[in-house]
C-alpha cells in the first residue's frame, strides 16, 4: 500500500534532503509540503495524506500544536517527528500531542523505513538516542544515587518494552499504553515490570 506523506519543516533545504530520503523507501509518495503547522493540517487534509514526517520548531503553528490538531481532525493519520531536538521536554510534549515516532533529523533512509515499518505494526518508534535521553530521565528521577552502567542499558530491553518505555515515562497508565499500543492491558503491566525489573527503576 502506497504510504501518501506530507513532509513538514520550515528548512527548504532540509525538505530537499529529506524529499531524497524519502525516495530510497519503497512505497513512499510525497503528496505534499509545507513550513509551518497551520498549512501542514490545511494540506493535509486537501492531499488526504495518511503520514506526517513533521518538524517541531517552525512558526506559526509549531508542530506539537499541529500534531494535536491532526490527530483531532483524523485520529488514524500517522505522525512521525523528525526533529533535531532529543531533550526531554520535546519529547514529552510530541508524546502528548500522540505522535506515532520520533527520530532526528541525521536519521537516514533504512531507520526512516525502519519507523514506517514500524508504526505499521501499530508499535511506537524511538531513535536509539530518544531512548537514551527517555532512559537517563527515568533512572535521574528514580535512582539518583546509582552507579553508572557498564553496558547500554536500552540493550536489556526486547523491543516491544522499548516501545513501551517513552509511554511510560511520559506518564501514560497501562491503559492508555495498551490504547496506544493496540495490545491489552494486562500486557503493558507484564512489561511495564519488566522494564522496571530489567533497569533496576523503582516502581512509580
Amino acid at each position: 500500500m502506497t504510504r501518501k506523506t506530507l513532509i513538514v519543516d520550515d528548512h527548504k533545504l532540509f525538505l530537499e534532503g529529506l524529499r531524497y530520503v524519502l525516495s530510497q523507501i519503497p512505497n513512499v509518495e510525497i503528496v505534499g509540503e509545507a513550513s509551518n503547522g497551520d498549512t501542514a493540517v490545511e494540506v493535509a487534509q486537501s492531499t488526504h495524506a495518511d503520514w506526517v514526517l513533521m518538524d517541531i520548531n517552525m512558526p506559526h503553528c509549531d508542530g506539537v500544536k499541529a500534531t494535536a490538531q491532526l490527530k483531532k481532525i483524523n485520529p488514524t493519520i500517522k505522525v512521525i517527528a523528525v526533529t533535531m531536538h532529543d531533550d526531554y521536554s520535546n519529547i514529552q510534549q510530541m508524546i502528548r500531542a500522540g505522535v506515532d515516532g520520533y527520530v532526528l533529523k541525521n536519521t537516514g533512509s533504512s531507520e526512516l523505513a525502519n519507523a514506517f515499518e514500524t508504526i505499521e505494526k501499530g508499535q511506537f518508534y524511538s531513535s536509539p538516542a530518544i531512548l537514551d535521553t527517555l532512559l537517563r530521565r527515568k533512572t535521574a528521577a528514580t535512582a539518583p544515587a546509582r552507579s553508572a552502567y557498564h553496558l547500554n542499558p536500552i540493550e536489556l530491553l526486547t523491543s516491544r518494552e522499548k516501545e513501551v518505555l517513552p509511554l511510560l515515562v511520559e506518564g501514560l497508565t497501562s491503559a492508555e499504553i495498551a490504547e496506544r499500543l493496540f495490545v491489552s492491558e494486562s500486557t503493558v503491566v507484564s512489561h511495564r515490570k519488566n522494564i522496571l525489573h530489567k533497569l533496576n527503576l523503582k516502581n512509580t
